[in-house]
C-alpha cells in the first residue's frame, strides 16, 4: 500500500521509505522483502517478542530527521509506536488513517480526531496530500539515502 501511495504522489519509494523488520519474525517475512533494497533488519532479543519489537521501534524512531508519522490499521503495536514516536519527536505531525479500523481508529479517538469522514476515505494519496500539506506536483527533497 505504501508503495502505491508513493507512486500516486510521484515519490521515489526507494529514497523516501525505509522498512524496518525485526529478525524475531524472520521465518515469517513477507516475500515482498526480496524486491526491496531498503529494508533494515533489526537483531532480535532471543526468545523475547516484546523486547525485539521495542528494539526495532527504537531503531526506527532514532532517526532525528522524522517530521511526521502515519498510523494505519494495526493492533496494539500502533499505540505503542505512537507513544514511543511522540516521546522522541514531540513536534512531529501525526496522521491517523482510521479507515481500515484497528488500533489506528482507537488512536484517532484518543487524539480527538474525528474519524467519520476518514472512515469513508480510501483515497490514501489524497489523504496524505491534504494531511501533510504536500502539493501533488511539489518537488520532494530527501536528506540522504535510506538507512542514513
Amino acid at each position: 500500500m505504501i508503495w502505491a501511495v508513493c507512486e500516486d504522489l510521484g515519490v521515489d519509494y526507494a529514497k523516501a521509505v525505509v522498512l524496518y523488520q525485526s529478525k524475531f519474525f524472520e521465518d515469517r517475512f513477507p516475500e515482498e522483502n526480496q524486491r526491496f533494497h531498503n529494508v533494515e533488519f533489526i537483531d532480535a532479543v532471543q526468545g523475547d517478542r516484546e523486547a525485539s519489537l521495542l528494539r526495532m521501534r527504537e531503531a526506527m524512531f532514532s532517526r532525528m530527521d522524522l517530521e511526521a508519522a502515519v498510523f494505519i490499521g494495526g493492533m496494539e503495536g500502533v499505540v505503542a509506536e505512537y507513544d514511543l514516536f511522540i516521546s522522541s519527536h514531540p513536534t512531529a505531525q501525526i496522521v491517523t488513517v482510521p479507515s481500515p479500523g484497528g488500533a489506528a481508529l482507537q488512536l484517532a479517538a484518543r487524539l480527538g480526531v474525528s474519524s467519520e469522514p476518514a472512515l469513508q476515505n480510501v483515497d490514501f494519496a489524497k489523504l496524505f496530500h491534504e494531511a501533510l500539506h504536500i502539493a501533488p506536483n511539489e518537488e520532494r527533497a530527501y536528506k540522504g539515502e535510506p538507512g542514513d
